[in-house]
C-alpha cells in the first residue's frame, strides 16, 4: 500500500462548489497494487469521485473512506504551527533585547541620581565644573534618546509579530485541527502487467467554494465603444488551498436537477379528517457506516479540466471559452492560486469590445442635467450573468450598478451618470389667464415653458427630453395641450397613458435646440385646484 504524493492541478469553480483534479505519479511493481490519495478535504462529495490512470496497468477498484487519526495529519495546519513556533522565538529574542535596554536605562538613571545628589553630611569643595556638567547632561540625553528609540522599535516589532501569530491562529481555526478527528482518503487498486510508472488522476466535487461575476464597464464617447471587463470573484473555504492550478470558471447550475419535472395526476375529492393518532415511541437509527464503495470507472470518460488525459490545445493569452448546451466554461490562461481563507479573490476572465448607441436623457422639470445612457448589444456567444459593475466614462469612474442577466444577442442599457457637456436650461416663460369672457364661470390658466439644450461636445448625439401635462381627475377640470401639436405618436414625439411627453431628436456638435411646451387648465372659477 503506497501513499501518493499528489498535487492539485485543475480546479473548476461553480456557483456553490468546485471540482478538483489531483495528479500523482508512482513507480509500481508487477502484480496487484494499492495506492492511496490521503488527506482529502472533509467537504468532499463521495458520489462525485472519479479516478483515471495512464500506464501499463488495469484499474480494478476505487474505495472512499474516512480515517480516524490520533495525531495532526493536516500538513497545512502543521506548517502554520511551525510558523508560529518560529515567530515566538523571534518574540523571545525581542523580549531579551527589551529587558537589556530597560536595565541599561535604569543603570544610567541611577548614575545621574548618584552624581547630582548631595547628601546632608556631604560637602562640596568648590563649585561643580560647568564644562563637565554640560558634558554629563549631553551624555545622559543622547543615551536616553538612543535607548528610548531602540525600545520603541523593539516594541513595534513585537506587536507586528503578535499580530502575525493571531492571523496564523485564525487560519488554523478555519482549517480545523485534525487531532483526534477524521480525514478522507481514496484507495485505488490496480494490476500492473509489468513494473511501470503509473500516472493517476483523481477528481471530486468539494463544497465551500463559489464565485460571482464582477464587471468593469469602460465607455468611450469618442469611439462610441464599450469595453466590458468580465471578472470572477472567488471565495473558498474547502479545507485545502489551490496553489498554482489551472483554474476554470463554470456557469453551470449544478445544484439544479437536470431532469425535466414530471406532472403527477391531480386528484380532488371530499375532505375526511384523519383520526387522531395514539402516541407512538419512535426509535432513531444512526448510520455508522464510514465507507462508500465506488464502482469501476470508465477509462475512456472525458475529463473537461484534465489536460493530461486529452488532446486539448494550450490556452491562449485570454480566457478560453467553451460553450456547451447548457453552460459556459471560462478557462483562465495563467496559473492561479486561491488560498483556503474564505476571502474574496478576483480573477480576470476576458475583455470584450462592444459597440454602443449613446442617448442623453433629460427631465428638465426635475433636473438641469443631461443623463447619458448607453444601449449595448451582447454580441458574444455567452451570457453576462447578474453581478455588480463599476462604470467608467472616458477614463473616469462615474457610478456603480448591477448587471442583470444578458443573454447572447440581447440588448441592454446602462446609465453612465450626468454629462455637463450637454447644457440644459428650463424656465417658465409666463403663466396667465386666457380671456374667456366677463361672465364666464370658468377660469382657463395657460402655462408656457421653454427648455433649451446645447451640445457643447464634439460629436452629434441622440437626445430624449421628458415632460408631462397634468391628468384631470374630475369632469369639471379640462387640460389641453397647446404646444407641441400632437395627433399621434411619431418617431420624434410620443405621449404615454400617464400623459408623459417625450421629444426625440439628434443634436449636432455645437448646436442648440429649443423645446416649447404649452398647456392650459380650465376649471370652475371659484374652485381651488390641488396638484398644480
Amino acid at each position: 500500500m503506497e501513499i501518493l504524493n499528489s498535487i492539485i492541478s485543475n480546479v473548476v469553480v461553480y456557483s456553490d462548489r468546485a471540482q478538483i483534479t489531483r495528479l500523482a505519479k508512482i513507480l509500481l511493481p508487477q502484480g496487484e497494487n494499492t495506492v492511496i490519495f490521503n488527506d482529502l478535504p472533509k467537504k468532499i462529495d463521495p458520489k462525485s469521485i472519479q479516478v483515471k490512470g495512464k500506464g501499463d496497468a488495469i484499474l480494478n477498484d476505487i474505495k472512499f473512506e474516512e480515517v480516524f487519526h490520533n495525531e495532526i495529519q493536516n500538513q497545512e495546519v502543521y506548517k502554520l504551527m511551525k510558523q508560529i513556533e518560529e515567530i515566538q522565538k523571534e518574540i523571545d529574542i525581542l523580549d531579551e533585547n527589551i529587558d537589556i535596554e530597560e536595565k541599561e536605562l535604569d543603570f544610567i538613571e541611577k548614575i545621574i541620581t548618584k552624581t547630582t545628589f548631595v547628601g546632608e553630611k556631604e560637602t562640596t569643595n568648590g563649585e561643580i565644573n560647568p564644562e563637565k556638567w554640560i558634558k554629563m547632561v549631553d551624555f545622559y540625553r543622547q543615551k536616553n534618546e538612543y535607548i528610548t528609540k531602540k525600545l520603541r522599535e523593539f516594541n513595534y516589532q513585537k506587536i507586528d509579530l503578535q499580530n502575525n501569530i493571531k492571523t496564523l491562529n485564525n487560519k488554523i481555526v478555519s482549517l480545523g485541527n485534525d487531532k483526534n478527528k477524521t480525514t478522507n482518503q481514496v484507495e485505488v487498486v490496480v494490476t500492473n502487467n509489468s513494473e511501470a510508472e503509473i500516472l493517476f488522476s483523481l477528481s471530486y466535487i468539494v463544497y465551500g467554494a463559489y464565485w460571482k461575476p464582477l464587471y468593469d464597464i469602460r465607455v468611450s464617447t469618442q469611439t462610441s465603444s464599450v469595453a466590458i471587463e468580465y471578472k470572477a470573484q472567488i471565495t473558498q473555504n474547502t479545507g485545502e488551498s489551490w496553489e498554482n492550478v489551472k483554474l476554470s470558471i463554470s456557469t453551470a447550475q449544478v445544484n439544479i436537477s437536470g431532469t425535466v419535472p414530471e406532472l403527477n395526476a391531480w386528484r380532488i375529492g371530499f375532505y375526511n379528517p384523519p383520526p387522531v393518532p395514539e402516541p407512538v415511541m419512535r426509535s432513531l437509527s444512526i448510520n455508522k457506516k464510514s465507507k462508500v464503495m465506488m464502482g469501476k470507472m470508465d477509462m475512456k470518460e472525458e475529463m473537461l479540466t484534465d489536460e493530461v488525459f486529452n488532446d486539448a490545445p494550450m490556452a491562449k493569452p485570454q480566457a478560453k471559452i467553451k460553450t456547451g448546451a447548457t453552460s459556459v466554461l471560462f478557462e483562465i490562461p495563467s496559473q492561479s492560486t486561491i488560498q483556503n481563507d474564505n476571502q474574496p479573490h478576483k480573477v480576470n476572465i476576458i475583455i470584450e469590445e462592444l459597440s454602443a448607441d449613446f442617448t442623453y436623457t433629460i427631465v428638465p422639470k426635475l433636473s438641469q442635467y443631461a443623463y447619458l445612457t448607453a444601449k449595448i448589444k451582447n454580441t458574444t456567444d455567452y451570457p453576462f450573468l447578474p453581478g455588480e459593475s463599476n462604470i467608467f466614462l472616458d477614463g473616469s469612474f462615474v457610478a456603480t450598478s448591477v448587471m442583470k442577466l444578458i443573454a447572447p444577442s440581447e440588448e441592454f442599457e446602462t446609465s453612465l451618470g450626468i454629462d455637463e457637456g450637454i447644457k440644459v436650461e428650463h424656465k417658465l416663460i409666463k403663466k396667465y389667464e386666457k380671456n374667456t369672457g366677463l361672465i364666464s364661470k370658468k377660469a382657463n390658466i395657460v402655462f408656457e415653458y421653454q427648455t433649451s439644450i446645447t451640445n457643447n461636445k464634439k460629436n452629434k448625439y441622440k437626445i430624449v427630453s421628458y415632460d408631462q401635462i397634468p391628468i384631470s381627475e374630475h369632469s369639471d377640470i379640462k387640460v389641453e395641450l397647446l404646444k407641441p401639436d400632437y395627433k399621434e405618436d411619431t418617431s420624434n414625439l410620443k405621449i404615454d397613458k400617464e400623459k408623459r411627453i417625450s421629444w426625440h431628436f439628434e443634436l449636432e456638435a455645437g448646436a442648440k435646440n429649443f423645446i416649447d411646451f404649452i398647456f392650459s387648465v380650465e376649471s370652475p372659477r371659484d374652485s381651488i385646484l390641488d396638484g398644480i
